[in-house]
């Protein structure tokens, strides 16, 4: 009975490897490089907008808002930021 017994192919295994690999490498790369870029731009955007609506200057410096002279006014932050643009 195991003479006519056909070989089963195990098609989930199969890790044959082409020239499409070394594609999707590079594309990976490549979206991996334009999203670092993208990512540093938007810290520093961030910290533009914190310096500009915290301390009215235009710098790209990590300053911790904590020292902000707006008092209670820091709830209109946001509205301010809005209305200039």
């Amino acid at each position: 009975m195991t003479e006519n017994a056909e070989p089963i192919e195990d098609r989930l295994a199969d890790f044959t490897r082409d020239k499409r690999i070394l594609l999707l490498s590079v594309m990976a790369v490549i979206i991996g490089a334009i999203s670092a870029v993208v990512a540093k731009a938007l810290v520093w955007l961030i910290a533009v907008i914190t310096n500009l609506t915290f301390f009215q200057r235009f710098s790209s410096d990590f300053i911790s808002p904590t020292n902000h002279h707006l008092g209670i006014f820091v709830i209109f932050a946001p509205v301010e930021q809005c209305a200039r643009h």
